[in-house]
């Protein structure tokens, strides 16, 4: 047996002596010392037993063991007479959590959930102790077919999705484990998409159930889906839990919602964070020009803020900002044509070019951050119809 495994026995050992004792897990040196002289006294049979304990519980757990039909008389050997299930049921919570199950991979914990209620609670009440497993994309969308939302999930940048769950409210457990059960032992770590058609408000409650067991720490979060009768709370409270990483932040021409549902106040907390480097609203929201005084100047930084109720005065406030900002960073700014006049009577560009925005022509104003200096970063102001 290898060194390994000798060791993860003595631990099972010890914590199982501890836990029956009360005393719970870790202790100091002496305590660890007289274990250990009281481990290396035991006999090798006795040894054997918690060693066999650790493997047949791991191998249960894998799906590599099934209980043994006895023949008789016929004398089996360790593994093979123990029932895997008296030995899991034998063993205490904590050394299933702190050694058993970080053997097994995530991917298997949603299945786990299904073999009895005790696992269940088990991994329920200590998932933010046991491994996660991360994957890149989690995009919710809707089957115009058959009428239903689902999710997919990828675990790569190459377009092709790996998973699939259609049971998002945990309504229809004939279609599998749960949203929340699937992502309760994953982490999300790049894009977050609706897609249109989705019902966002059917799945407000679970993503902020997982965004406060941060299962959900992505970089970039999309909207193109309806937002009806989703409440700036509900918005609120899950931006709140997953916004530490968030770069981006899109709001597309289908993300229909009521007016006022996005403030200034809603963004705040994501623009303090100091990640965010884009945001896109292509349908009309609520923001005026706070949100533009607060936005991080960061490299390559891109708002979309066209059909937004920003003031030629606050354009000429982010001008002035980006010019006496020290950090050396360029970055776009898009707003409403009707800007353009008013603003002009306020600075004058360093350089204006002529842009084809499907089809329409429209003006870009370019402001160097040291006038008159193109080797300077550039801010490009350009100016679109709403």
């Amino acid at each position: 047996m290898s060194v390994e495994a000798s060791q993860t026995a003595f631990s099972i050992w010890l914590d199982a002596n501890r836990s029956r004792s009360g005393e719970g897990l870790g202790g100091d040196t002496n305590v660890g010392k007289t274990a250990r002289a009281e481990w290396m006294a035991m006999s090798e049979e006795e040894k054997n037993i918690w060693r066999e304990k650790a493997n047949i519980s791991a191998q249960c757990l894998r799906g590599g063991l099934r209980k043994v039909k006895r023949k008789g008389n016929t004398k089996n050997n360790l593994s093979e007479s123990i029932d895997p299930s008296d030995v899991l049921s034998s063993l205490p919570p904590l050394i299933l959590v702190r050694h058993i199950l970080p053997q097994v991979s995530p991917e298997y914990y949603a299945q786990l959930h299904l073999v009895s209620r005790r696992f269940h609670r088990l991994l329920s009440d200590y998932s933010d102790e046991l491994p996660k497993q991360d994957f890149e994309c989690l995009t919710f969308n809707h089957d115009w077919d058959d009428e239903f939302d689902f999710a997919e999930f990828s675990r790569g940048y190459s377009g092709s999705f790996e998973g699939k769950c259609e049971n998002l409210d945990g309504s229809r457990n004939d279609k599998g484990p749960s949203l929340a059960v699937l992502l309760r032992h994953q982490r999300l770590t790049d894009e977050l998409h609706f897609d249109q058609g989705f019902e966002l408000k059917n799945v407000m409650n679970t993503l902020i159930h997982l965004a406060k067991q941060k299962c959900l720490c992505m970089t970039s979060i999309e909207f193109e889906c309806p937002m009806w009768d989703v409440t700036r709370g509900q918005l609120k409270e899950l931006f709140s839990h997953c916004s530490s990483r968030l770069d981006t932040l899109s709001f597309e021409r289908y993300a229909d919602f009521e007016r006022g549902l996005i403030t200034n106040a809603l963004i705040a907390p994501i623009i303090a964070n100091g990640c965010l480097r884009a945001l896109f609203f292509y349908c009309p929201g609520g923001l005026t020009d706070p949100t533009l005084d607060r936005f991080p100047l960061i490299d390559d930084f891109h708002l979309i803020l066209h059909q937004e109720r920003i003031t030629p005065r606050g354009v000429y406030r982010f001008i002035q900002r980006f010019r006496n900002d020290q950090k050396n960073c360029s970055g776009q700014l898009m707003v409403c044509t009707s800007l353009e006049k008013p603003l002009r009577k306020l600075i004058t560009p360093d350089d204006v070019r002529l842009t084809e925005f499907y089809g329409i022509e429209t003006y870009e104003w370019i402001f160097y951050k040291i006038p008159g200096d193109a080797s300077s970063p550039q801010l490009c102001i350009e100016f679109k119809f709403d």
